[in-house]
């Protein structure tokens, strides 16, 4: 499986990575007392692999770490060792996917835009199914084989203890594509109706095609915040694949780019409106 890079692993090895700076030592320093290579310190300290306690402890003692600081690495490396298991994912799964799918369970909030189609948190079965049958990209072909979407879901539910906070701009062609047939496009928006209408965890726009180009018609974006401070990141889709964002320019300009979708697609309860309208029509066919 292809390392993952997890919110608590991250944090950990910032902490590490300051500790050895503020010692003057570097990496290969630390390496030769470790008896490691100096690849796997650096990967320790980007948090691509997590260090078991000992090694933590002699690279602690090594920095002259105060007992405040060895207390804060603790507190740090128990996070870490208590986030959830990643999610099983075919091993072809591209890493940026694989990320998404992982921090869906640590994150505090998404914010998705645009695409083709109804956000995955957002489908029913019979719709992801459907699209399963014509699509073959990672989440649309293998999620239901593997129980990602489901367990991906239940972060917007109430019910769960600490409901992500969910806000999704669709397009309004999401809402009128009839993937699966007008009965499967049906049950699709009474869902997406009934979520934006009783979940105060969840926000629904659509952006109505009067409004033009905004950015996002053939790919869709999804910004990942976290409470706690941690910087946000942007996970992009498009017909030529996926890929990850992290650096500070890149997504604060993804960032600009959603507060203008959502400036310019119709209003929550506009959009509630909308979708219920297209319901109708559905069930007078």
């Amino acid at each position: 499986m292809p390392e993952l890079v997890t919110q608590g692993s991250r944090r950990l090895g910032a902490a590490l990575k300051e500790l050895r700076e503020l010692a003057g030592l570097r990496i290969e320093e630390v390496a030769g007392h470790l008896d490691q290579n100096p690849g796997t310190v650096s990967r320790y300290e980007n948090g691509r692999l997590k260090p078991k306690w000992p090694t933590v402890v002699m690279m602690t003692n090594h920095y002259g770490a105060t007992d405040e600081q060895g207390k804060r690495i603790r507190e740090l490396y128990d996070a870490a060792k208590s986030e959830p298991k990643p999610v099983r994912l075919p091993s072809g799964a591209p890493s940026a996917f694989r990320r998404l799918v992982y921090e869906t369970t640590v994150a505090w909030r998404m914010r998705q835009v645009g695409g083709l189609y109804v956000h995955g948190l957002l489908q029913i079965e019979s719709y992801t199914q459907a699209l399963r049958e014509t699509l073959h990209g990672p989440e649309a072909s293998q999620v239901k084989q593997f129980g990602v979407r489901a367990k991906r879901q239940k972060r917007i539910e109430p019910a769960d203890p600490k409901p992500l906070e969910y806000h999704a701009i669709l397009d309004e062609i999401a809402m009128t594509r009839q993937v699966g047939g007008p009965s499967v496009l049906l049950e699709q928006l009474r869902h997406i109706a009934d979520v934006a209408e009783n979940w105060d965890n969840v926000t629904v726009q659509v952006v109505k095609k009067e409004a033009g180009d905004y950015g996002f018609g053939s790919g869709g974006m999804t910004l990942v915040d976290y409470d706690n401070g941690e910087p946000t990141w942007a996970y992009s889709e498009s017909i030529m694949g996926a890929q990850l964002m992290e650096d500070s320019e890149g997504v604060q300009r993804f960032a600009e780019m959603f507060d203008r979708a959502a400036r310019i697609a119709s209003t929550p309860d506009e959009s509630i409106k909308f979708i219920r309208q297209q319901i109708e029509v559905l069930e007078n066919l």
